[in-house]
Formats: C-alpha cells, structure tokens, sequence
C-alpha cells in the first residue's frame, strides 16, 4: 500500500508499505479520505516517523475476531486511543479519557496511507446519507467546535448566548461559525486579518467585527491559537461571557496576571476533541446546512499531491482540502 512519509522542511515522500495485520479487537479500514488539519502544519515542518492524518473515513474491510462490525460498515475515525473503563470512559466521555495512551495520526499511523489498522472501538459507523467526503466534516470541523460550543453555552447558559464573536476564519473557525448558525444563535460577527477567509465568513451570515467600536460578546471562539487573538478574546468577552480556546499552536500558553484577567468575572474554557455521543447532533447540524458545509472542503486530490497540497494549506490557500485515498467503485 502506499503511504505518506513526512520527511521534515516541507518535504513528503510517498512510500510503499505493507498492510497492517491486525489484533482481535481491531479492524482494517480502507481510507476513502482525510482531511488536512492546521494541527498537521508542525509536523510537515519537522518531520515525523509515524504517518499523520486525523480526520478519516473508510471503509472496514477486515475485522478481528472479538470485533462485531460488518465488512463493508461507512465509518469515521475518532482518534483518541481511551481506556474505555475509567470514570469518564463509563460516561461516554472518551475525549476525557483518564488514561489516554495517545492520538491516532501521531501515536499510531493515521489516515495519509491507504489501509490503517484501528481499534474498533474507535470507529463510528456512517450511514449512506452522508458521503465519506462530507462525513471528514463530523470530526475536526463540526465535532470539535460544536463540543466546545455546547460547554460554552452549559456554562452561561442558551438564553445568554446570543452574541458570538469567532475569531480566526480557517477551517476551525469557519466550522465554528455555521455550528452556532445551525443552533440558532441570534448574532454571530467574525474577525479574521485575511480578507478573503473573513469574506466567507461574511458569506455565511456572519457580521464583521469592529475591533475599536464593538460592545462585549456573551461568547467569544478563539479559533486561530495565536497570542494576540487570546488577549483580544479576553477584551471583547462581556463580563459572564466566555472565551472559548479552541486554536492551538506549538508555543506554551502564558495567561498574564493583567487586571483585566482578575476582575472580568468570565468564563475562561479550553475543550478537547467531542464525545461520539454528540455525533448524531452533529449529522442533524450538517444536514441542515449541507450546501454552507461543502463549501468549506476546498479541494480534493490524491495522495501524490499531499506535499504540494500542504504547502497551499499552510500558506491559507486553501480551507479544508482532503486527500482522496479510495476508487470511486468503493
């Protein structure tokens, strides 16, 4: 099989590698696509010898003997490698997980190679509603803001939550934006310093924030993982707001003991990832919108044009392109 090889300084070499055996408890899918994610620009950069790649659906084609999954089963992938049996893994909390051993994409090989080897407790079945290009959609760009959304919104409560303020309009904050369209937020506004990112986010309805003269938002969705965009979430959230951090970057996160920070009385929220439980909520969300949605996969190419795709993607080309890795027969 073929499979993505990140050598480091921006270069991939595409390598030929054994399909994976897989244990009893696993089974063997066949990548229809992953999507390129902002987390991936580190690793692209620097090199890796595991093979990356996060957001992916499949196909099971081989299951192990403990496994009861259907050959043939649509699925994605949830990537957290959980205990299944500590408090939180009993909840269903699995994003949560106690004795989390790893991600799948950095711990163990992900989805740029054409067959991975995954426990079958981290596949989600997909129904043939959704297709396996739109179901990439359900993890990073639905599923991870719309869990930090839903925190958000349990802690200031949804009779509050009508003014949203995302900032940073890549593929995080874009999926931000019509996940809080999709639950009916009153009055959503965008910042975002790349004219044409902001613009989509115009597209879809949201409002242009003005940074000197806008009054304080009861939640502020800081999607670009930058410092300067943290203390500007901090400004623009309204005494009970909060700040959701959902952008990451490489560097530690200082927050500074400013009067600002004591005296603000808000909510300060960092999520992780999304329960499966939530993933129903999130297909009736894409469903809804499904043209707004789609519109955020940018390009679609095959695994030969992965290096050249993410130096597009790194350079904010492009929003959320996938690597197609299955034949349309499948």
């Amino acid at each position: 099989m073929l499979a993505a090889n990140f050598l480091g300084e921006k270069k991939v070499a595409i390598v030929d590698r054994e399909i994976p055996a897989i244990k009893s408890d696993e089974v063997l899918i066949k990548v229809a696509y992953t999507g390129l994610c902002g987390s991936d620009k580190r690793l692209f950069f620097e090199g890796t010898e595991v093979v990356p790649g996060h957001e992916i659906s499949g196909i099971v084609v081989r299951a192990g003997t403990d496994v009861n999954i259907q050959i043939g089963t649509r699925v994605i992938v949830y990537i957290p490698l959980y205990c299944n049996s500590c408090t939180e893994c009993n909840a269903g909390n699995y994003n949560r997980c106690e004795n989390i051993v790893g991600l799948i994409g950095w711990q163990i090989p992900g989805g740029y190679e054409e067959f991975m080897a995954v426990p079958a407790r981290n596949v989600i079945p997909i129904n043939d509603s959704i297709g396996l290009d739109e179901a990439v959609l359900l993890l990073d760009t639905i599923g991870t803001p719309g869990h930090g959304i839903r925190m958000c919104i349990k802690a200031i409560g949804d009779n509050v939550a009508q003014e949203v303020l995302v900032i940073g309009c890549g593929p995080l904050g874009l999926g931000a934006a019509l996940v809080l369209k999709g639950m009916g937020i009153r009055e959503i506004y965008a910042y975002d310093p790349n004219p044409s990112r902001l613009k989509l986010a115009l597209d879809f309805g949201a409002k242009a924030y003005n940074v000197q003269g806008s009054r304080g938002m009861h939640m502020v969705v800081e999607a670009s993982g930058q410092e300067a965009a943290r203390k500007m979430a901090l400004h623009a959230v309204r005494a009970g707001g909060a700040v959701l951090l959902l952008g990451e970057n490489s560097n530690p996160w200082t927050i500074v003991p400013s009067p600002e920070i004591r005296r603000k009385d808000c909510f300060y929220i960092r999520s992780f990832y999304f329960p499966p439980k939530e993933v129903q909520e999130n297909v009736t969300l894409f469903k809804n919108n499904r043209t707004e949605f789609k519109k955020l996969i940018s390009e679609v190419g095959l695994l030969k044009d992965i290096e050249r795709m993410h130096v597009d993607f790194c350079e904010g080309k492009t929003i959320k392109p996938l690597i197609k890795l299955v034949n349309d027969a499948l």
